[in-house]
């Protein structure tokens, strides 16, 4: 996928991954994670003393200088935070979310990124039967989907060994980075890392280049700072707003079940 704008947002990758099943909650907050990475999206932690510890209260809020128009998944993501506003507290973002995407919400894998997935050619609508005798309809992989799911997977294979290098080698952290997108977002072993991400993919000096040299990824030669890294900047998302909004999450009731892209899920 050699258009940066045909990139796979983070929920779609993790759909695609999975298909014909995938985890509906799961999903969502992916889809929130990966607009706070980039920046269209904030957190802001309010700190409450509590009996025995200070609580960390996540409130998830639209940037101010979020972009005006979105692509269609992330503008349904954008109107559950402004539906939960002005404290975008986790209980109110799962409540809108429940009524913009159902109960146990499918509804935003089912009805926002399945088929932006079939609109990009890489999923499709096939009959099946339940039990052996039920007729329903599932979505599965493309032959195209089939090959971007085997390139996400070695890409975020590789992406594992993102730490080894995040002091030696920018140029080499910045390929990486570029080669999985959006899907880095779900490599698990990398989320300690985000903080040492942000400083590795950054110019080291105020006018300069993030490589030793100069750098020389893009194809015109300009270097570290005109690099595109896709739809995620580490700079905005950095481990403790992953873990912060990762617990507001699941303490306001937003982790489920998984679900199925079929007819036979009940959304």
């Amino acid at each position: 996928m050699a258009n940066r704008d045909a990139e796979l947002s983070a929920p779609e990758a993790s759909v695609l991954l999975s298909l014909p099943r995938y985890d509906a909650a799961k999903v969502l907050k992916t889809g929130f994670i990966g607009l706070l990475a980039q920046g269209v999206l904030r957190l802001e932690t309010e700190d409450r003393p509590g009996l025995i510890r200070t609580r960390h209260i996540p409130h998830l809020k639209v940037a101010e200088n979020a972009p005006q128009t979105l692509p269609p998944i992330a503008a349904s993501l954008v109107q559950v935070v402004r539906n939960a506003a002005p404290d975008g507290l986790m209980k109110a973002i799962v409540a809108q979310s429940r009524r913009e995407f159902g109960h146990t919400l499918l509804g935003f894998a089912q009805n926002r990124v399945i088929p932006s997935l079939v609109g990009r050619g890489l999923a499709e609508e096939r009959a099946k039967r339940l039990l052996g005798f039920i007729p329903t309809r599932v979505f599965a992989r493309t032959t195209a989907g089939e090959a971007e799911k085997i390139r996400l997977e070695n890409a975020m294979r590789n992406a594992k060994t993102i730490p080894q290098y995040l002091d030696s080698d920018p140029a080499k952290v910045a390929a990486l980075v570029l080669a999985t997108g959006s899907a880095i977002l779900l490599v698990d072993e990398l989320r300690p890392f985000y903080d040492r991400l942000s400083r590795a993919l950054s110019p080291r000096d105020g006018t300069g280049s993030g490589f030793t040299d100069g750098g020389d990824l893009s194809d015109g030669g300009a270097g570290f700072t005109s690099f595109d890294f896709g739809h995620v900047d580490f700079s905005s998302f950095d481990s403790g707003a992953f873990t912060s909004f990762d617990a507001g999450f699941s303490d306001a009731g937003g982790d489920g079940g998984g679900g199925d892209s079929g007819g036979s899920s009940g959304c």
